[in-house]
């Protein structure tokens, strides 16, 4: 007796389904290259891919699609015959670009089975293509998707060093801002035009194509169901054996080699905050209990060294504590194969000879500062988190956390950070608030401020505005500062530029050598500050301690290939200050969320929750088991383990240390002139509301035109400084016109 019956003709594959499916798998391998090359361009330099490759391997690809469009559509024997005689005679040239292909992807053996992984995914997308109506259409959109999404990420990687990431969805209006900076208009208004007529031209495709049999055979089913569970099941062998690995804080490294499809789609899935194993009441208190007993009965800190190490206990006189994050900031020495004119970091290295000194592990590499600053601030660490991820933007913008700022705050702190870029870049007006800061000082804030060669502020500026915070109150201060001098991109035509300092003695390509050029003299400049600081914190009656340290390496195309010789995992760091530490601590290797235990400690204050984690557990096996547990309590779990005084809220962050006046308007002719002090070039009058076009004159005067026939109707002035977005970060009191 027959239950079900099935008509076997239907099963049948016919000219047309297998046309489908020799079409889609052809399409997937055009774009997993696209996406591949274009990944693989945007972390190093495109002088390194030749150009009568690239073009031969594009050339290659769409004359086979073209020559399978064109036999499928005449649809005769001899066509398929001449077709096929036409595929031998491409051979050699197809293997001669596949081996450039591999050469220049530069991914080393094990891992060619990972973009093998990568195809396969691409092909999973597109095949829904065999069941729907509007088939044209649907295949269009997910390549042009893909295609418009490896071009993002190839400038967003030239741009910061490193890849897009599912989590850049909450830094989409800061791309925007930055990419109208660095681009110019002319090309934004290109690729605006670029992708209005694509989203046209697939409106226009979805109305004129004719719908056509949604499942041409159903052995087409079958396929799909093959490839689907074959795909996951290829997956986790690749997981089983450890081919496929994500590679913490090395995002370029993790796309590279893992495929950028699958990486971009694995950033997404990260995103899902999974409970960890064992996490419950009982297990989070236990942690707690051992914490606490450990924290009253021993002076003795925990490092990352693993060894018990007495560090300071300055507890009579509490000291101002500055912290210094140095853009791209590492050893310009550590590079093989390289000299210079002269050392273009002379301060820091002397601070390093003379000090505590050692190698910071970072959250990122080649980009990445707000994750840097983030682990340094609070202690967390962010290995737990996704890839890419921007907690000011996905934490910060919706609650608050334990930081360096609260916990010294408890103990009658001013706490202020300063930045010479915009104030809400990363959100950083709001999640200094979630902190605890008392003020932020951004270049909207900044007066003379100068600019390097790709408008970059230049981090001479910072020594001033350090000075401000630590004379705008009489008791302690800590100040948090993150310079921006550094920043990426690196020009590969910086000869073109008179700097200083040369490199001399290398063999490497222009380019490389060009982009190494031009670092050297920022970090040099940056180096320039770093002694100043020390100057400033020598001059001062008053105990103070600094760190610097580097937010990343840099993202020089040398390193980006590994090559140089250089760990790019870590960044160095050199703690100095003007009274004796009472400590055994030399430095060594940390990691950044360990530093806050590190400064805290050895400025003899008492420590905050994060911090005496560390202090407590870090040479304990399950260090990073505990950490993980407790990281997933405090930002998505059960809040179990903070204790209510320990719970912080939000501050009333103040923009700037010193308050921006205004103290009359008055009519000068065709001009309004409005006096106050405090002024910066970023100060905007808005007259009953409207902005208005704004001449700084100087901190103390600001003027605008304004027509005669209008005047009377004036009710309101007042100043605002304006950031990223054209958003106000604060704005003044409230005046009206004088006679």
């Amino acid at each position: 007796m027959k239950f079900v019956k099935i008509d076997k003709e239907k099963f049948k594959p016919t000219k047309n389904s297998v046309k489908e499916l020799i079409f889609l798998a052809y399409l997937s391998f055009i774009l997993f290259i696209c996406t591949e090359v274009m990944s693989a361009m945007g972390t190093t330099s495109y002088g390194y891919i030749e150009n009568i490759d690239l073009y031969l391997g594009t050339g290659i690809l769409f004359i086979l699609l073209g020559l399978r469009i064109f036999v499928f559509k005449k649809d005769e024997k001899k066509y398929y015959i001449g077709g096929f005689i036409v595929f031998l005679i491409m051979m050699p040239f197809m293997k001669y670009a596949w081996d450039k292909f591999f050469a220049f992807l530069d991914v080393p053996d094990e891992n060619i089975w990972c973009l093998l992984l990568d195809y396969l995914i691409i092909l999973v997308m597109l095949s829904p293509a065999i069941f729907l109506k509007k088939k044209v259409f649907y295949t269009a959109l997910i390549s042009v998707i893909l295609i418009l999404l490896s071009i993002a990420n190839y400038f967003i990687s030239i741009f910061r060093g490193i890849p897009l990431a599912y989590s850049d969805i909450y830094c989409i209006g800061d791309a925007l801002s930055l990419t109208k900076s660095f681009l110019g208009d002319n090309s934004i208004l290109f690729i605006s035009a670029g992708v209005t007529v694509l989203i046209i031209c697939l409106v226009f495709l979805f109305i004129k194509e004719k719908r056509g049999f949604r499942i041409s055979s159903y052995s087409n089913i079958v396929v799909f169901a093959i490839l689907a569970i074959g795909t996951y099941s290829y997956y986790l062998n690749l997981i089983n054996t450890k081919t496929l690995i994500y590679y913490s804080a090395n995002m370029v490294k993790t796309y590279r080699y893992n495929g950028y499809v699958y990486s971009t789609l694995e950033s997404g899935l990260r995103f899902i905050r999974f409970k960890p194993k064992d996490y419950n009441e009982d297990s989070i208190m236990a942690i707690r209990k051992e914490v606490d007993s450990n924290t009253t009965s021993s002076k003795k800190a925990t490092l990352a060294s693993t060894k018990l190490t007495n560090i300071s206990s300055n507890e009579t006189k509490k000291p101002n504590i500055l912290f210094v994050q140095l853009e791209g900031f590492m050893d310009p020495m550590a590079i093989k194969g390289v000299m210079y004119t002269k050392d273009p970091i002379p301060n820091f290295r002397k601070l390093q000879k003379e000090g505590i000194y050692g190698k910071m592990k970072t959250p990122s590499i080649g980009g990445g500062t707000a994750r840097t600053e983030f682990e340094v601030m609070t202690g967390i660490d962010l290995e737990f988190l996704t890839d890419g991820e921007v907690p000011h933007y996905t934490i910060l913008g919706h609650e608050t956390l334990n930081s360096v700022a609260s916990t010294l705050k408890k103990q009658g702190y001013s706490t202020h950070a300063i930045h010479n870029n915009q104030g809400n870049f990363y959100n950083r007006n709001k999640a200094y608030s979630s902190l605890g800061y008392d003020t932020y000082t951004s270049v909207e804030y900044m007066d003379n401020v100068e600019r390097t060669e790709t408008n970059w502020a230049k981090d001479t500026v910072l020594s001033e505005y350090i000075k401000e915070c630590l004379g705008s109150t009489e008791g302690n201060d800590l100040v948090f500062t993150i310079s921006v001098e550094g920043h990426s991109p690196y020009p590969t035509d910086a000869d073109k530029y008179d700097l200083p300092l040369k490199v001399v003695n290398s063999s490497l390509s222009e380019s490389d050598k060009n982009q190494i050029y031009y670092y050297i003299n920022k970090i040099h400049e940056t180096d320039e500050f770093i002694g100043d600081v020390v100057d400033l914190v020598d001059s001062m009656d008053e105990d103070t301690i600094v760190v610097f340290y580097g937010d990343h390496t840099p993202a020089l195309d040398l390193l980006n290939r590994d090559e140089g010789g250089v760990d790019r995992t870590t960044t160095p760091y050199a703690i100095y200050s003007n009274f004796d530490l009472d400590t055994n601590f030399k430095g060594g290797d940390i990691s950044a969320y360990q530093m806050s235990t590190i400064m805290l400690s050895l400025a003899g204050v008492d420590l905050g929750p994060m911090e005496n984690v560390h202090k407590t557990l870090s040479s304990e096996k399950d260090y990073k088991k505990d950490l993980e547990l407790i990281q997933y309590d405090i930002l998505f779990g059960e809040d179990y383990y903070l204790s209510e005084d320990e719970k912080t809220t939000s501050s009333n962050l103040k923009m700037g240390t010193k308050d921006i006046k205004v103290k009359s308007a008055k009519v000068q002719g065709n001009q309004i002139c409005i006096k106050g002090k405090n002024f910066t070039r970023k100060s905007v009058v808005f007259i009953n509301g409207k902005e208005e076009n704004t001449l700084y004159v100087n901190k103390n005067t600001l003027r605008v035109y304004y027509d005669k026939d209008d005047i009377d109707n004036i009710d309101d002035i007042v100043v605002k400084q304006i950031g990223l977005h054209n958003i106000p970060l604060s704005q003044t009191n409230s005046i009206k016109l004088s006679n």
